[in-house]
């Protein structure tokens, strides 16, 4: 199935523990695919680790977005994860995440890639960064799942120190940057 190339921040081992450690209390499964992708089982194929996307292209344009992200570099940066919100998704979903505070760094990074290889979806100007927790189609679930994350909720820095290109889904990283 994989038809669809992604770019995602890549966490530490010690930071990605930083994020499962709020969630490892929760006796319920999380998944962070949106639905409407094609995949038939959605927990199976959710094998991203928690990042930030920065953009996702056609896999037709594989060869092109690898070269391209090539000549791409950046300094390692810290974020700020400060809240933890819940917005729409796609086949009336609602998607749970961690909000990152504004950030310098993290918006010259998605400039510099939308200058490269531009994707209208992920412009920097109008798509919010974050971190999904969950995706759902049960309201009273999510909303359940943020209260009960907040009572527990401490803001948690982490650092971008590189990038992955990702075929999905499954999960297959192409490229390190």
């Amino acid at each position: 199935m994989n038809n669809r190339l992604t770019l995602i921040t890549l966490f530490s081992e010690q930071d990605l523990e930083k994020l499962k450690q709020n969630l490892n209390s929760f006796n319920t499964s999380f998944c962070k695919i949106p639905y409407g992708k094609g995949v038939e089982n959605r927990e199976l194929e959710d094998t991203l680790p928690f990042h930030l996307t920065l953009s996702t292209w056609t896999i037709k344009k594989q060869e092109e977005v690898i070269q391209k992200l090539s000549f791409l570099s950046f300094p390692p940066f810290k974020i700020l994860i400060d809240d933890i919100n819940i917005m729409n998704g796609a086949e009336d979903s609602l998607v749970l995440y961690y909000h990152i505070k504004n950030n310098k760094q993290l918006k010259k990074l998605q400039y510099q890639i939308y200058e490269i290889l531009p994707n209208n979806y992920y412009d920097p100007k109008t798509f919010e960064v974050h971190i999904t927790i969950h995706i759902d189609k049960e309201k009273e679930k999510i909303q359940k799942l943020k209260e009960l994350l907040l009572k527990e909720f401490v803001p948690i820095e982490l650092e971008v120190t590189s990038l992955g290109l990702y075929q999905i889904y499954p999960a297959i990283l192409l490229q390190k940057y």
